[in-house]
């Protein structure tokens, strides 16, 4: 038994070793990714911090409501525009064709402007109905508002972003992102020295910072991926027709790989970035219908100690992406999701643990009355625990073409999440939201799943049919 046990030893060692070495730059990618992620988790933590413990629960469950909008508004202007145009910028700087390159980052900060703009419009008109109507919080009007202008400048920074992830350049991303952050934290700053905690001097303030430093970091970019000659060229309909219209794709992928070109792409993507952006925002919002404030600023800040989790799965995610976009061969796909499956792996059991024990200082560190936060935190942790085994075969089913499903999928855990949450809310508050959550993922990780194995075999028969033919 225990020559056994020894060799099981060794051959986890092996394999673990076997993982770092074969994935050691796209280990260094997420850990250069994870850096702003760190720092803006210490600025927001700080934050939290300082207004749970100032405004108190019912104050930072209006707070919540506040963002709650500013960020679908966020999300909406966004709907995958800025996930296919790094798919399609990193596979034209794989090949080096920058004009393409360029020409697919333009298109996407355009169509990002004309969203934003109407999302913004459409946003302004509705707030009065939504919050007097639904959430009983008609006070909040004015910065629900004044919070969507936020979203404008988030849209203008993204530029730096996307065109860096295009090229791989890890690194300077992560230089950006670090400057941001560091703006931020002086916003906070200048509010702790003033003493002016409040929810309008938040609001003010947020939307000074992002407006800086989105302007700030766009002087850093190409200028030709924001503005080129070439796309006002020809008559007034031809440029008309030229400032929505998405390049043409010349790089040409194998019929076993996702073959989409940019439009097909894009519009898909818009599909699954709404419902999954309504997902993502439902449990704030039926708290609104359902609980009070108080009950919404616990949920608020107990979400906080799911933020180093998720913020280590978008650094995963912003490693991840612009490889499995570049993908040209099965096999390729293939070792992508074998070595990036064990990394998550590990990293789900350690996102376990923390899970488990961190969330029981919450009330150490924003109260006592946030006290009963503490199991709400760890459920909502939980749920990343599950996203990190699920982020490696989601991110490269996109390779296999599994766009085409990924839309129908997520309307099932839309249903499932609100019809939880409409149940559960009233009868047990919060916590039905916490395990829609879980469930949510449950569901992606079944279906993804499903369609991952079926797709991998069904690339088999074909090499095997192609070598008997032979």
């Amino acid at each position: 038994m225990m020559k056994i046990a020894y060799k099981r030893l060794i051959d986890l060692g092996l394999a673990v070793k076997e993982t770092i070495h074969g994935s050691r730059k796209g280990i260094e990618d997420t850990a250069v990714s994870l850096l702003p992620q760190i720092a803006l988790l210490f600025a927001n933590f700080v934050i939290a911090i300082l207004i749970a413990r100032g405004l108190g629960p019912d104050g930072m469950g209006k707070y919540a409501l506040i963002l709650s909008v500013s960020g679908l508004a966020t999300a909406l202007s966004d709907l995958g525009i800025g996930q296919t145009a790094i798919r399609f910028a990193a596979r034209a700087a794989a090949i080096g064709d920058t004009e393409q390159q360029h020409s697919v980052l333009r298109w996407a900060f355009r169509l990002r402007m004309i969203l934003i703009l109407l999302i913004t419009l459409l946003a302004f008109a509705v707030i009065p109905y939504i919050a007097a109507n639904l959430w009983h919080a008609g006070t909040l009007i004015s910065l629900m508002r004044l919070s969507l202008m936020t979203s404008v400048f988030i849209a203008i920074s993204s530029v730096p972003t996307i065109y860096f992830q295009s090229l791989k350049n890890f690194k300077m991303n992560t230089i950006v992102s670090i400057g941001q952050t560091f703006i931020l934290l002086l916003g906070v700053i200048l509010i702790t020295c003033l003493n002016k905690w409040s929810l309008e001097s938040l609001v003010i303030i947020n939307l000074i910072v992002t407006a800086i430093s989105s302007l700030i970091f766009l002087s850093i970019v190409p200028k030709t991926i924001i503005i080129s000659k070439a796309d006002y060229q020809g008559s007034l309909s031809i440029i008309l027709k030229q400032f929505i219209r998405a390049p043409v794709q010349k790089l040409k992928v194998p019929k076993s790989l996702d073959n989409h070109n940019i439009d097909n792409f894009a519009f898909l993507m818009v599909v699954t970035s709404i419902i999954v952006a309504l997902i993502m925002r439902s449990d704030v919002w039926l708290m609104g219908v359902f609980l009070d404030k108080h009950t919404i600023g616990v949920y608020s800040v107990a979400s906080r100690f799911a933020s180093p989790l998720a913020m280590g799965l978008a650094a995963l995610n912003t490693a991840l992406w612009p490889r499995a976009s570049a993908l040209m061969a099965i096999k390729n796909a293939r070792d992508l999701l074998k070595n990036t499956y064990r990394l998550c792996t590990m990293a789900a059991i350690i996102s376990v643990g923390y899970s488990i024990f961190v969330p029981l200082f919450l009330p150490y560190v924003f109260g006592y009355g946030y006290e009963s936060g503490v199991l709400l935190a760890q459920l909502l942790c939980l749920r990343y625990s599950l996203a990190f085994l699920i982020a490696p075969i989601g991110i490269i089913g996109y390779s296999f073409g599994f766009i085409n499903s990924y839309w129908k999928m997520n309307i099932i855990q839309l249903i499932i999440v609100v019809l939880i949450n409409i149940i559960f809310l009233p009868r047990i508050g919060p916590i039905s939201s916490a395990i829609a959550l879980i469930v949510n993922e449950l569901v992606g990780a079944v279906i993804i799943g499903i369609m991952t194995i079926r797709k991998l075999k069904s690339c088999n028969m074909d090499v095997q049919h192609a070598i008997s033919t032979k």
